[in-house]
């Protein structure tokens, strides 16, 4: 970059600066931190909602496709398993039953990824292990309240723990009846193994319970700060940049001309009419403040050698 002077033998750019209380570069780097503070409060709620728009966004989508793979799981056992297995009298509960054979997935899932909440809640379950908690029973509520509405996904509390929950209802299907119509009707294993009190009497379409999957909200409030750290280290690293940018052109472009131009002037002061100066006229108006000097140096030498005369 060139400079708007030229050195001499008695003045260098990297010479020691003098100390000023109101230097414009102390001016300048305080408002580039009043700008940067100033950013970093109107960003850090704009970066917070955005990330956290983005990484709900995500756990949603994920969620969705872990449920999806739940109803696949369940259709499979319902379409492909079921009706070959009750021909041929086998009534084994993780072949026959989805919400068994979805619950020892689940089982087996969360040994690889214990962070995430798998569950086929009911509140006429033949399996007690399958009863709603008070999130749960809502749910299933809503579900049968409104039956146009295929999917919930909200932030619940399950065993004391807040989940982003996904839910989709759990209707009955023909093939159900077999097991959950009327007690008396049922394989004689079943009522061997789970009784005749509950789990009974469903209704083909019937909303009989719930498919929830959720994930830790603490998870998700993690991932939201870790994005959120990340942006402001980066909006940081800008500051940072444009902070020293624009240091370094002020000190080279402003500040040490100026300390240049206050030395000539000092020096014509003390009658050192013979100072060179070497001012180049660039078209900034530190360059035109230098050929002033010029001006100025060289009208006092014409006088003083007429005064001479």
């Amino acid at each position: 970059m060139r400079l708007p002077w030229k050195k001499d033998a008695s003045y260098s750019p990297d010479s020691p600066q003098r100390k000023y209380p109101n230097s414009l570069l102390k001016k300048f780097s305080k408002a580039i931190l009043v700008l940067y503070v100033i950013s970093v409060v109107i960003s850090i709620p704009s970066i917070y909602a955005v990330t956290y728009f983005q990484v709900r966004a995500g756990a949603d989508k994920e969620l969705s496709l872990l449920v999806d793979m739940v109803t696949a799981v369940r259709k499979y056992i319902a379409v492909d398993v079921r009706s070959d297995l009750m021909e041929a009298n086998l009534f084994h509960s993780p072949a026959i039953s989805s919400t068994v054979t979805t619950s020892r997935v689940a089982k087996h899932f969360r040994e690889m990824r214990p962070e995430y909440y798998i569950k086929v809640a009911s509140d006429n379950p033949l399996n007690p292990k399958n009863k709603p908690d008070q999130f749960e029973w809502e749910v299933i509520g809503r579900f049968r309240s409104d039956d146009t509405l295929d999917r919930i996904i909200e932030v619940g509390s399950i065993n004391n723990q807040d989940y982003l929950v996904s839910s989709r209802p759990s209707r009955a299907k023909k093939g159900c009846l077999r097991c959950h119509g009327e007690p008396n009707a049922a394989p004689e294993a079943i009522k061997a193994k789970y009784g005749i009190s509950e789990g009974y009497r469903y209704k083909v379409g019937g909303v009989v319970g719930a498919i929830v999957v959720g994930v830790p909200m603490e998870d998700v409030n993690a991932l939201v700060l870790k994005r959120g750290l990340i942006g402001l280290g980066v909006l940081t690293a800008i500051f940072t940049v444009i902070f020293l940018t624009v240091s370094n052109i002020v000190k080279r472009q402003i500040v040490q001309p100026v300390d240049q131009i206050t030395d000539i002037a000092v020096a014509l002061s003390k009658g050192k009419l013979n100072k060179n100066i070497h001012m180049e006229r660039d078209g900034s108006e530190i360059g035109e403040l230098g050929h002033a000097m010029q001006l100025v140096q060289r009208s006092l030498v014409f006088a003083m050698k007429k005064i001479r005369k």
